[in-house]
């Protein structure tokens, strides 16, 4: 038999039960927009492109390196991070002394900020004369302080390989690089961003 006085604790159970539910509730909400408060935030990327001058791999010259220069004009801002990346894009097209001649050749694209191993990606030159796509991405960071203006200097290298097979690669190639401002949810005024060659340095 139920008595009032078991009834109302039951109830009064209830409401605690529900009371801690809600509670718990409110405590995860809380807790997910502190954490989307204070979570780091970037600004828009700002975006540059370097078209480079076409050229042509051989037996005689199979590897061709280009030294890239990222420039970073910093503007009215404090001292901060910029993080983004650069993409090397090339196209190459293989010329083949003899086209009946069996045999793959193969070209690889590299670049590299001095930072970690170079990043890399290679293509089979299996059709004569059709445009084969390389795309290689590498990370890029530095610290920046007012007024200043960074250099990041970037390596990119094109390598034929032939495979005794007699013939010619002629490549046309761009960078493209975007970098944002770490802790900064806009770029500031005179921010910039260029990219220029150092000068060119082809490999026997």
């Amino acid at each position: 038999m139920r008595t009032p006085e078991s009834h109302h604790i039951h109830a009064s159970d209830r409401w605690r039960s529900k009371l801690r539910h809600w509670a718990v509730k409110c405590s995860l909400l809380i807790a997910s927009v502190g954490s989307i408060a204070t979570s780091p935030v970037s600004s828009p990327s700002f975006a540059s492109q370097f078209q480079g001058t076409p050229f042509v791999l051989t037996h005689e010259t199979p590897k061709v390196s280009r030294t890239l220069v990222i420039s970073i004009s910093m503007g009215e801002i404090e001292s901060t991070e910029n993080d983004g990346s650069l993409t090397l894009e090339g196209t190459a097209r293989w010329r083949p002394a003899n086209p009946s001649a069996p045999g793959q050749p193969w070209v690889t694209a590299r670049v590299s900020s001095g930072e970690w191993e170079p990043r890399s990606a290679a293509a089979v030159l299996d059709t004569p004369d059709a445009p084969v796509p390389l795309q290689v991405m590498e990370s890029l960071h530095v610290n920046c302080n007012t007024g200043d203006v960074c250099e990041i200097p970037v390596t990119v290298e094109f390598e034929f390989q032939g495979g005794g097979i007699e013939g010619t690669v002629e490549m046309e190639w761009k960078a493209t690089s975007a970098l944002n401002l770490w802790n900064d949810d806009e770029l500031p005024q005179g921010y910039s961003v260029t990219i220029t060659e150092r000068g060119e340095d082809p490999t026997p």
